[in-house]
C-alpha cells in the first residue's frame, strides 16, 4: 500500500488516502509557497527575454489575442493587432477549424517578411498552427504572380521548383502532420500534400507540400547538394538539434549560397563558363517553439526574427520541496494523486466545447518519461490500480475510470494514432505515458495535467574510451518550459515538476546539441561524401570538440573508410571501400561489418543482424502475463543475444501468419515487420554493390565475423570485454595507450547474465548506477590473437 503523501495547495493540506498498488514510497509534491503561474510568454523560459538586442532591427512580436485566452505581457510597440481580422485568401479550400489560429491572423504579415529575406526564424509558440498553416500559406503564394513571377527558367527550361520541403526530426510528426494538412486541404495524402519517411515514401509527382524526416532531406542532399528540387525548405523543430538537423542547417546554408551564384555546385568539376544552369534562389524558413534565437540568427547572417504568440491558457507549475530519490514513483504517487483529487472539468470556454476538444469530462494527464521501458513498466501498474478502483466516483456520481496510453518513437503508427482519438467513450480520464516526442513534435488533445519528471534519455560518446554510453540526464530549462505548455494548450492546465526550484535554477538553458556529444564517424563520412574534404571547416551553428572530430577521423582511417588527400592534414576523401560504405544508411561499423561478411560466407546473417539492432526492442514485455520470460527464452542461445535475434528473426520469417505468431510469442509485429524492411533494403544495396549474398549458414561464422570481420579492434570489434578475476569485466583496450580501460557489467536482460564467459563482444552500454554491456556475442579469446 502508498503511504499518505501530501499536496500544498493554496496553503491547505489535502491529505491523500492509501490507494493500491504496491509501489515505492515517492517525497510529497508541494508547491513552494504559491503555485508558480506560467503563460507562453513567461521569462522563465529561454528563448524569449533579451533576444533581440544583437540583431540589425529588434525581433517582430505578431501577437494575436482572443477574448478566451490569457493575455501575454507584449512590451513590443511593433504589433500587428490590428491588422488580425483579413479576408480569407484560400481559392480552394475553407478551413472552418483553423481560421482562427493565431499565425493565421498574421499571415500577410509574414508572407510579405518571407518575400522581403532570403532567410527567416519564425518563433511559434505552442498552439500557434506553424507546422500546419505556413507551408500552405506558402504553397498559395509560391504559386502565385505576387511571389513567383515566372514559371519558366533562364535557359529556357520550365520550373519545377514549387516544392516545399518541411523538416520534422521524428517520423511520427511528419506522418500525423502531413495527414493533416492533407485534410485540411480536402485532398488525398500522397497528391498535393505527401510526406517521405523511411521504407514510406507517399509522395508523388504532383506533391507540392512535403513532410520529412531530417534524415531523408539528409539523403537527398548527398545526391543532390543543390537541393535543386525545392524552393523553399523549412526545417522545423530547430530546437531539437539532433545530428541530422544541425547537419542540415549546414548543408541548406551551402545550397542556399551556392543557388545565389556565388560559387559552383560542389560536385561540379567542370569549367564554371560551361555551366549555364540556372538555380531560382533557395527560401529558408527557420521554424521553432523555443530556440536560442541569438546564436540562430548570427549562424544564418543576422536573419531577422519574428515572434508569433500561441494559444496558450494560465498553468499552474508545482515543484517539489526535496530531492526525489526515485522520480518514478514520485510520478506514479502524483499520478494518482491528481486522479483522485481532480473532479469534472468545470469551466470550458464555448471555443473549445464546440471544438470538442474536451469530449471526456476529465482532463487528461500527459506523464514524460525517459523510454519505452519505463513506460511500460508504469502502464502495468496503472493497469493495476484501474483494475482494483473501478467503484471510484466524483462528487456528481461519474465513474472515474482511468485508462493508460504509451506514446514513443517505435511505436506502431495505429498505436500512435489512438491518442489523436478526441472521443473515446469508455474512460472518464486517460493518461498518456510519453518520452519528450510530446514536447513539442504532436498536440494530444484533452490534457490539463502534466507531470514532469525532468528527466531524458540520451547518448554521450567519450572519444577518451571511445564509447557511446544510454544514460539518463537533466532536461533544460527550455525543455521544461515546453512540458509544461502542453497542459495550457486548450484551457488553464496545471504542471507538477518532481524537482525543486533550486534544481530548476541549475539545468541549463537549452539541451546540449547531439553534434557535440555522439559519436562523429557517421557525421564525418556523411561530409566527406558531399564533397567536403576538410570536415573541421564545415559551418557547424555549434561545433563539435577537435578531439571528438580527430578521434572520429582515426576511426574512420582505421576502417580504411576514408584516406588523405596528397598527405593532407587537414583534407580526407573516400577510399573505394568508402564509397561502397556510404551507400549503406546505417552506422559506418554496420556498413563495413556487412562488407566483410563476404569472406566469412555470413553475409545473410549479419545483414539479419544489422536490421534487428536498428529497430527498438522486439521483445514485448508490456504485459503481466507469467508465460512471457519462458516464452522468450524460447529464442534464447548460449552464444548470446545476437543470436538470440538471429533466431526470433528465421521463426518470424517462416511463420505464416505473422500477426498471430507475434501475438503467441509476446514479441512486436511492428519492430519485426520494420526490421523485414531494412534487411531488404539492405540486400537490395548489396547486390547494387555486387556484393556476395551466398551463406554457409554457421553461428560461429557469424560470431567471428562479428568479432573480427572489420579487423582486430576496429568497428564492433573494437568493443571487447574480457573476465577478470575478481568477477567483473574489463574492456580490451588492444593496445591503444591513449584508451584506458573500463569495469563493466553483463545487462540483466541478456542471454548471458547467468554465465561467466571469458571473452565476449557488446554493441552498447547502458549507463545507471553502473556500465552495463548490451546486445552481447560469445567469442572465442583465440580469434583476436590471428
Amino acid at each position: 500500500m502508498v503511504p499518505d503523501i501530501t499536496l500544498l495547495k493554496n496553503k491547505q493540506q489535502i491529505q491523500l488516502p492509501n490507494i493500491n498498488p504496491a509501489i515505492p514510497s515517492p517525497g510529497s509534491i508541494v508547491s513552494t509557497s504559491s503555485p508558480e503561474s506560467q503563460s507562453s510568454s513567461s521569462p522563465s523560459c529561454p528563448g524569449r527575454s533579451g533576444s533581440g538586442s544583437s540583431f540589425p532591427s529588434s525581433p517582430e512580436n505578431f501577437s494575436s489575442h482572443h477574448s478566451n485566452t490569457h493575455h501575454h505581457h507584449n512590451n513590443n510597440s511593433n504589433d500587428y493587432s490590428s491588422n488580425h481580422h483579413q479576408q480569407r485568401t484560400y481559392a480552394n479550400y475553407h478551413r472552418l477549424s483553423t481560421n482562427k489560429l493565431p499565425v493565421c491572423l498574421v499571415k500577410n504579415q509574414l508572407i510579405d517578411r518571407i518575400q522581403k529575406n532570403e532567410t527567416l526564424i519564425i518563433i511559434g509558440e505552442t498552439g500557434s498552427g506553424k507546422t500546419t498553416q505556413i507551408p500552405q500559406f506558402l504553397y498559395e503564394h509560391l504559386t502565385s504572380s505576387k511571389f513567383y513571377q515566372s514559371s519558366t527558367l533562364s535557359n529556357g527550361n520550365q520550373s519545377n521548383k514549387e516544392t516545399i520541403a518541411i523538416t520534422q526530426p521524428r517520423r511520427v510528426a511528419a506522418v500525423s502532420v502531413a495527414q493533416r494538412v492533407a485534410k485540411e486541404l480536402h485532398c488525398q495524402i500522397g497528391g498535393l500534400v505527401g510526406y517521405k519517411i523511411r521504407f514510406d515514401d507517399c509522395t508523388s509527382p504532383n506533391t507540392r507540400i512535403k513532410y520529412l524526416t531530417d534524415g531523408m532531406l539528409l539523403r537527398e542532399a548527398i545526391g543532390d547538394p543543390l537541393l535543386s528540387n525545392y524552393r523553399v525548405i523549412i526545417l522545423d523543430e530547430a530546437h531539437e538539434r539532433t545530428v541530422q538537423s544541425d547537419l542540415l542547417f549546414g548543408i541548406v546554408k551551402q545550397a542556399q549560397r551556392l543557388r545565389s551564384g556565388q560559387k559552383r555546385p560542389l560536385d561540379d568539376d567542370s569549367d564554371s563558363s560551361n555551366n549555364h544552369r540556372h538555380y531560382e534562389p533557395l527560401k529558408i524558413i527557420i521554424m521553432s517553439a523555443t530556440m536560442d534565437v541569438d546564436n540562430f540568427s548570427r549562424y544564418f547572417n543576422h536573419a531577422p526574427v519574428i515572434y508569433i504568440e500561441g494559444r496558450v491558457h494560465p498553468i499552474e507549475i508545482f515543484y517539489t520541496e526535496s530531492k526525489q530519490t526515485d522520480y518514478v514513483a514520485a510520478c506514479l504517487s502524483t499520478l494518482f494523486q491528481i486522479h483522485q483529487e481532480e473532479d469534472e472539468l468545470d469551466v470550458i470556454d464555448e471555443q473549445t466545447r464546440n471544438n470538442n476538444d474536451f469530449s471526456r469530462i476529465g482532463g487528461d494527464i500527459l506523464v514524460f518519461c525517459t523510454g519505452q521501458e519505463e513506460i511500460e513498466s508504469m502502464i502495468k501498474i496503472v493497469q493495476n490500480y484501474s483494475a482494483q478502483t473501478k467503484a471510484m466516483k466524483t462528487s456528481k456520481g461519474t465513474i472515474k475510470t482511468l485508462k493508460p496510453y504509451p506514446l514513443y518513437s517505435a511505436l506502431p503508427k495505429d498505436k500512435q494514432h489512438r491518442i489523436f482519438d478526441r472521443n473515446p467513450n469508455d474512460c472518464f480520464r486517460r493518461v498518456i505515458f510519453a518520452t519528450n516526442i510530446a514536447e513539442t513534435s504532436i498536440t494530444i488533445p484533452n490534457i490539463r495535467y502534466v507531470i514532469d519528471t525532468g528527466k531524458f534519455k540520451s547518448k554521450f560518446f567519450s572519444p577518451k574510451t571511445g564509447f557511446e554510453i544510454m544514460r539518463v540526464e537533466n532536461i533544460s530549462k527550455a525543455q521544461a518550459c515546453q512540458r509544461s505548455g502542453r497542459a495550457g494548450r486548450l484551457a488553464p492546465g496545471k504542471c507538477y515538476r518532481l524537482y525543486t526550484r533550486p534544481e530548476y535554477r541549475s539545468f541549463s538553458s537549452f539541451p546540449i546539441p547531439e553534434i557535440q556529444k555522439c559519436n562523429l564517424s557517421t557525421v564525418l563520412l556523411q561530409l566527406i561524401a558531399l564533397g567536403i574534404s576538410n570536415v573541421q571547416s564545415f559551418n557547424f551553428i555549434d561545433s563539435p570538440s577537435i578531439e571528438n572530430i580527430e578521434s572520429s577521423l582515426k576511426k574512420l582511417m582505421k576502417m580504411k573508410a576514408i584516406e588523405k588527400v596528397n598527405d593532407s592534414d587537414v583534407d580526407y576523401k573516400l577510399t573505394k571501400l568508402g564509397q561502397t560504405m556510404v551507400i549503406f544508411p546505417i552506422d559506418p561499423r554496420y556498413a563495413l561489418l556487412l562488407i566483410k561478411a563476404q569472406k566469412f560466407r555470413c553475409t545473410e546473417e549479419i545483414i539479419t543482424i544489422i536490421a534487428m539492432l536498428s529497430v527498438d526492442n522486439v521483445f514485448d514485455t508490456s504485459t503481466n502475463n507469467e508465460n512471457v520470460i519462458a516464452i522468450h527464452r524460447k529464442f534464447a542461445s548460449s552464444e548470446g543475444d545476437l543470436i538470440k535475434l538471429l533466431n526470433v528473426f528465421r521463426r518470424y520469417r517462416e511463420a505464416q501468419q505473422k500477426m498471430t505468431w507475434c501475438q503467441e510469442n509476446y514479441l512486436r509485429a511492428y519492430q519485426l515487420k520494420q526490421a523485414g524492411e531494412i534487411r531488404q533494403q539492405l540486400v537490395d544495396l548489396c547486390k547494387q554493390a555486387y556484393i556476395d549474398l551466398s551463406s554457409t549458414p554457421s553461428t560461429e561464422n557469424v560470431r567471428k565475423c562479428l568479432a573480427i570481420g572489420s579487423g582486430v579492434g576496429v568497428g564492433l570489434g573494437a568493443n571487447i570485454a574480457e573476465f577478470q578475476r575478481d568477477g567483473d569485466y574489463r574492456t580490451v583496450t588492444f593496445g591503444q595507450n591513449d584508451r584506458p580501460s573500463m569495469t563493466v557489467f553483463i545487462h540483466p536482460s541478456s542471454c548471458l547474465f547467468s554465465q561467466k564467459p571469458e571473452c565476449i563482444m557488446f554493441v552498447e552500454l547502458v549507463q545507471t548506477n553502473k556500465s552495463y554491456m548490451r546486445n552481447l556475442c560469445l567469442i572465442d579469446r583465440k580469434w583476436l590473437l590471428e
